[in-house]
């Protein structure tokens, strides 16, 4: 600890040099750069019919067109309260955890 202290603290008490500014002009690639590691996951918009509810395994499957359905994981359960089969839909889908999940549900 001795050693780390000795060898870092000079760094940590230096002065700022002259070339940078103290009055936060700079600050701006602060939040851009932190914006860029956050980016919030992208989110689609899909209609269709409830096919089937599997409360169990917090799953939906919705019917998006006559021939395609669709199995979604369900991030909030209180979804299932708001839907039964035959329901029309619209739904906000994110990736989460490498599964396509409803994060948002609304009755058509």
């Amino acid at each position: 600890m001795l050693v780390w202290s000795a060898a870092f603290l000079p760094v940590l008490a230096m002065p700022a040099s002259a070339d940078q500014s103290l009055d936060g002009s700079d600050a701006v690639a602060v939040p851009t750069l932190y914006a860029a590691i956050t980016r919030l996951p992208a989110t689609e918009q899909l209609r269709g019919t409830v096919d089937s509810v599997d409360q169990g395994n917090d799953t939906i499957e919705i019917r998006l067109s006559p021939d395609r359905k669709e199995l979604f994981k369900v991030q909030d359960g209180l979804i299932f309260d708001m839907v039964r089969f035959g329901d029309p839909v619209e739904i906000s889908v994110q990736i989460i955890s490498g599964a396509r999940t409803i994060v948002r549900l609304t009755e058509k």
